[in-house]
């Protein structure tokens, strides 16, 4: 009887944790709730949610206990604010140490809890009369069994478990980030180097090709950078920068997905190299931004956001739709009937709007209606760079500017692409005329890089 007495104060115990709700806490500049669950199925594992772009899971320790954080808020302000008082202070150690002093807190909640409940389990076996002594004796053996549970589990605890960790939802791109970013951040530094020679080599063999062009003797000329699908790559801006460097660029043109994930974090990392070009920036966002990353870019002096509308720059009238899915905090796939939808307002827009020099947008979907009156359409998403003259349009895709990002550098896949659009001035009218496109693709392992130049007048 003793016995099935014990059995059941410890069940009752861990029922009561499998239904408690979490402990909330904060720890530097984040907002953290964490909860303890039994499961018997396997080892202990620690499972960290971070809503909305999933949850990574490592098996930590031994026991049975599977320890739950979740991220509910991070406060940018106060993150701001402690990086500016304590430069020096290494952020991770500083989340670490406030979350281990908290940690202790909860434990010793759960190890009153369970002393309570032991105690209190005593008055399921006689309500009118409770031996104190053995009540005592049953929370005593509560706080024994799970200090024992508690302690092994920190004991056993193994950080390293992480490197091993699966992931879920958008996080899944995790693994490939840690494992090439080592790697990737050479391949990074290498190729600012080696794009400085790929520019200048471009460089003359468009000389050589004005050569024997009449393009060379227009007085009046115009020169449009267009990129796209960077996805978070910060090599693509080293190719910027040198095109820049090395050609008379007046404008650029970006037709979205600029990051990976639609975090303000990822453009955190590009943000100064967007404001260090000395030219205007144009961005129409794609699939992969998101809200928060179209807000934090409408700050940068020298961008301009054009979700649905037409904008004019040094003569040139510029008209443009946001993807869909970019009003939107996570990447989502469009439908058959959202772009089709799109394209109709796209093709509204442009009617409207009477003279049009370009139309940009990140999905070619959208140019459905507009392949018609010599209309010059600029586009992404396909990651396949291309110059098309059709029999009364032009569309020209950048293909990938970041040679797909993370993706392309975990497939030793690294193709990054760029289109050079030269344009002429009518006199007659006062406007700015396509007359050629200079595509310069550059690829790794082995590399190697291709110039075309296409001709875009009849």
């Amino acid at each position: 009887m003793r016995i099935l007495k014990y059995a059941t104060a410890i069940l009752l115990m861990f029922l009561v944790m499998q239904m408690l709700g979490p402990y909330g806490f904060q720890a530097g500049a984040f907002d953290l709730e964490t909860s303890i669950k039994l499961n018997l199925r396997e080892n202990g594992k620690t499972v960290v949610h971070l809503p909305p772009l999933g949850r990574v899971t490592a098996f930590t320790h031994y026991p049975p206990l599977d320890l739950h954080f979740v991220l509910k808020n991070i406060n940018l302000d106060a993150l701001e604010s402690l990086d500016a008082l304590s430069p020096s202070a290494n952020l991770p150690d500083l989340l670490v140490n406030d979350t281990k002093i908290h940690m202790v807190k909860y434990f010793i909640f759960l190890l009153l809890l369970s002393f309570c409940l032991g105690t209190g389990s005593a008055l399921l076996w006689g309500r009118q009369r409770v031996n104190k002594i053995e009540a005592l004796h049953l929370g005593l053996v509560n706080v024994l069994v799970l200090t024992l549970l508690l302690s092994f589990s920190v004991y056993t605890y193994d950080t390293d478990a992480f490197s091993r960790a699966g992931y879920e939802g958008m996080l899944e791109a995790a693994p490939l980030v840690m494992g090439v970013m080592e790697e990737g951040h050479k391949l990074i530094g290498d190729l600012g180097l080696q794009f400085g020679a790929v520019v200048s080599s471009a460089s003359m063999l468009q000389r050589e090709i004005e050569t024997t062009d009449s393009f060379s003797e227009k007085k009046d000329t115009f020169c449009l950078l267009h990129v796209s699908d960077i996805h978070n790559n910060p090599a693509a801006f080293n190719l910027m920068r040198r095109v820049l460097e090395t050609y008379n660029v007046d404008l650029i043109i970006d037709t979205g997905d600029l990051v990976d994930f639609g975090t303000s974090l990822e453009l955190k990392v590009m943000e100064d190299s967007i404001r260090s070009f000395p030219v205007p920036y144009i961005f129409v966002p794609g699939n992969h931004d998101s809200p928060a990353v179209v807000d934090q870019l409408k700050t940068i002096e020298n961008v301009t956001v054009l979700e649905a509308g037409v904008v004019e720059r040094e003569g040139l009238r510029i008209a443009a739709i946001a993807d869909p899915s970019s009003y939107y905090p996570t990447s989502a796939v469009s439908d058959a009937e959202t772009l089709e939808e799109t394209a109709r307002k796209l093709q509204k827009l442009v009617d409207r709007e009477g003279r049009i020099d370009i139309i940009a947008a990140h999905n070619p979907e959208f140019f459905r209606f507009l392949r018609r009156d010599g209309n010059l359409l600029l586009g992404g998403h396909m990651h396949s760079p291309q110059v098309f003259k059709g029999a009364d349009y032009i569309e020209i895709n950048a293909g990938s500017s970041g040679a797909s990002g993370i993706r392309g550098l975990q497939k030793m896949e690294m193709q990054y692409s760029l289109v050079l659009i030269h344009f002429v001035a009518e006199e007659q009218d006062n406007t700015w005329r396509p007359y050629a496109a200079d595509l310069v693709a550059v690829k790794q392992f082995p590399l190697h890089f291709s110039f075309e130049r296409f001709i875009l007048e009849n």
